[in-house]
């Protein structure tokens, strides 16, 4: 992975292309991942073990996209149908693409909360109260209870929000403002559509 730094208008300028109406391509996909993957390590060593599982994830679905059936990983749509109609989803060989997926597209749901949450904030409101809410929300629902422990008292590290965006290297407030906003409704648009495929074909519990 790149080790160059996080930037928040590639970043919204890679969510723009993800999408094809309702279709969401996974190459795009994936490199708005791997640029959003620098955005945990900011976060620091609280989220150390997301950035971990995501960089491992989406070499996974490079791979898929780099196999001899990488047609059927075009899209997010694609893969499901494909690996439903050959019953691989839960496959004990391979980890399947849409368990693969689904660890990412629960992060997604929080990295869009964290963004709006970040953008209406006060200057000076702690970022450990608002990455904990944030977390509350939406992936501790998939942690075990050690884990959400670990992050509760590791957000107590975090700057305010005033110097978080000053890591983010965005000088210009408003402009960081509205950036932020157009990558959590990207996010939030990707999630929503994800979600019902996954709520569909009944594969939100894959292990």
């Amino acid at each position: 992975m790149a080790s160059e730094d996080f930037n928040l208008e590639k970043l919204e300028k890679l969510f723009a292309k993800c999408k094809d109406g309702d279709l969401i391509l996974m190459d795009a996909y994936v490199d708005a991942y791997e640029e959003l993957s620098k955005l945990f390590s900011i976060l620091g060593s609280v989220f150390g073990f997301v950035t971990s599982d995501v960089v491992e994830k989406i070499g996974i679905l490079r791979e898929y996209r780099n196999s001899e059936v990488s047609e059927k990983y075009i899209t997010i749509q694609s893969m499901i149908q494909h690996e439903v109609e050959t019953k691989t989803t839960n496959s004990k060989k391979k980890a399947s693409g849409a368990r693969t997926l689904l660890r990412l597209h629960r992060a997604l749901e929080f990295t869009a909360r964290l963004m709006m949450d970040l953008k209406t904030a006060d200057d000076h409101e702690k970022m450990s109260h608002i990455t904990k809410t944030a977390y509350d929300d939406t992936l501790a629902h998939h942690h075990p209870w050690l884990i959400r422990k670990g992050v509760h008292v590791a957000v107590y590290t975090l700057p305010t929000r005033k110097h978080f965006l000053e890591k983010l290297k965005m000088d210009d407030a408003e402009k960081a403002k509205d950036l932020l906003a157009k990558v959590s409704d990207y996010q939030k648009e990707i999630f929503v559509i994800t979600e019902s495929i996954y709520t569909k074909e009944k594969l939100h519990d894959l292990p």
